[in-house]
């Protein structure tokens, strides 16, 4: 719309008017620069908390809940009563279940003294959730993994609803997410707000260390747009590669975590392995967003079972202890050269270095060589009409 004519000669007599004055074009007011904010260590007893916010964080894998064995590889397969089991041993070891976002994105938010474990489930199988229809209500079955998990947070409260599904989207290969036809959209629903997080799992789960960068994006960036096209508030922030492998070519790595399909973009910020270990936390130099391992569910070595005892005995793999603050990251004296002091300064978080024995108490007892510590962990050694989803 064209100005009226006396308001454009008023405008024009008011810039000259200024000229004539000797005033410049207004200076833009410097703005003041942002400060961070600092952070201080937490009033907390060091000697009895122990925190280490460098150690190792369990991501444990799953698949199938219940059902019949496969001999080839026991990791497949995790008998229910088994699953509930991993729970109890986790939770009595002091583990509290985080998704897999909050590592990712460094934001592990748990009281003193306690560490994280991630749950994650792949494929979206029925067994991880399934629904039972009565005359007015879903009711999620109590022996499936959600069944377990819901049943588990009722008695324990502060055990969250906390779980990351990697999820495989209806395709030419599979059906809906978790099994049940006309049911995938309103579970992915339901575990966004209990406060369970979705996954990438790929389209048709297939080896991709041969793919090219096209393919690449084919199989992820399909998953992506039916999985956000089915449950438009889930922030997925992971890809589990199927099997494992990643493409041959390092060069073609990027495309793990960023890349467009069919006009649409997709960005992540980690990649998961298959099973073997621990990973170390992310304030850690040795922590690689791109190769995270997972823990096999498995009664082998190096299994879920294996890990708790590992995590707890103080070895090699000393376990993510917090400290209650996720701005400050704690971790005894000694461990300086594994902090990642760059990352830190990024984010505004202070590194904290303590005297593991500092403190006025809480501080262990002295035994002798043949007593066993009180507080030695015990773990066992072994070798459609929409209705409202309710609990088991």
């Amino acid at each position: 719309m064209r100005r009226p004519q006396h308001l454009a000669l008023v405008t024009v007599l008011a810039g000259v008017a200024a000229v004539g004055a000797g005033c410049a074009r207004p200076k833009t007011e410097a703005k003041a620069p942002v400060r961070a904010v600092k952070h201080t260590p937490p009033d907390i007893d060091y000697a009895k908390v122990r925190p280490n916010e460098l150690g190792y964080i369990p991501v444990i894998m799953y698949h199938e809940i219940g059902g019949k064995p496969v001999k080839s590889d026991p990791s497949l397969v995790r008998q229910v009563d088994a699953f509930r089991k991993d729970v109890q041993l986790l939770y009595d070891a002091g583990f509290r279940p985080v998704n897999l976002s909050d590592v990712l994105e460094d934001r592990i938010d748990l009281p003193p003294g306690t560490s994280p474990v991630v749950l994650t489930f792949d494929d979206g199988r029925e067994s991880q959730f399934r629904l039972i229809e009565t005359s007015d209500a879903l009711k999620i079955d109590p022996d499936c993994a959600m069944g377990v998990l819901d049943a588990f947070h009722k008695k324990h409260p502060d055990w969250e609803m906390r779980a990351t599904f990697f999820v495989l989207p209806k395709s030419r290969k599979t059906m809906e997410p978790f099994g049940q036809l006309g049911r995938g959209a309103q579970k992915l629903d339901y575990l966004l707000k209990e406060g369970m997080e979705i996954g990438n799992h790929s389209t048709l789960h297939e080896d991709m260390s041969r793919m090219t960068p096209a393919q690449l994006q084919a199989e992820i960036g399909g998953a992506h747009n039916s999985l956000t096209a089915m449950a438009p508030e889930a922030k997925i922030t992971a890809i589990a590669l199927p099997m494992g492998k990643y493409p041959r070519n390092k060069a073609h790595w990027k495309y793990l975590t960023k890349g467009t399909y069919q006009g649409k973009s997709y960005e992540y910020k980690g990649a998961m392995k298959a099973a073997y270990r621990a990973i170390p936390a992310p304030a850690n130099n040795t922590y690689d967003p791109l190769q995270l391992e997972r823990v096999s569910c498995a009664d082998v070595n190096w299994g879920v079972r294996d890990w708790i005892k590992r995590l707890t005995s103080g070895g090699m793999y000393p376990r993510y202890v917090s400290d209650g603050d996720p701005n400050v990251v704690s971790y005894p004296k000694g461990s300086e050269s594994l902090v990642n002091t760059a990352k830190l300064a990024k984010q505004n978080k202070l590194a904290n270095a303590y005297s593991p024995f500092g403190g006025d108490g809480g501080s262990k007892p002295i035994i002798s060589a043949a007593e066993e510590s009180p507080s030695s962990a015990k773990v066992p050694t072994t070798t459609v009409t929409e209705k409202p989803i309710t609990g088991g």
